[in-house]
């Protein structure tokens, strides 16, 4: 598994570097390693919801799909910025439900 996840950040790189040399769009190869980047970061920070495994596995088709959006804005320029926070929104769902159930909000109490 961990083999297919740097395959597929090398690939994600070399299909950036190609199309930056064939279209030599500076700010379009910026804007997809950061959001390369982005993406690897949400995939490290969401190693803390490995104690709720349906979250996490909700997290990591999130993840694919965040990865196939910057694969589709890569091939044809369109931004799905949809895609790429729904990462983002597992995690958020997450910090919530264990606020939650550590009774900081008094009215659960």
């Amino acid at each position: 598994m961990k083999a297919v996840i740097v395959l597929a950040i090398l690939f994600a790189i070399g299909v950036i570097v190609l199309m930056y040399k064939r279209e030599e769009d500076t700010q379009k190869m910026v804007f997809s390693f950061f959001i390369l980047l982005t993406i690897i970061s949400f995939a490290v920070i969401g190693n803390v919801m490995r104690s709720v495994m349906p979250l996490f596995l909700a997290h990591v088709i999130a993840l694919i799909i965040s990865y196939g959006g910057l694969i589709y804005y890569i091939f044809k320029d369109k931004t799905q910025w949809i895609l790429w926070l729904l990462p983002l929104a597992t995690l958020v769902l997450y910090f919530l439900i264990a606020w939650i159930g550590n009774k900081h909000i008094i009215w659960f109490s």
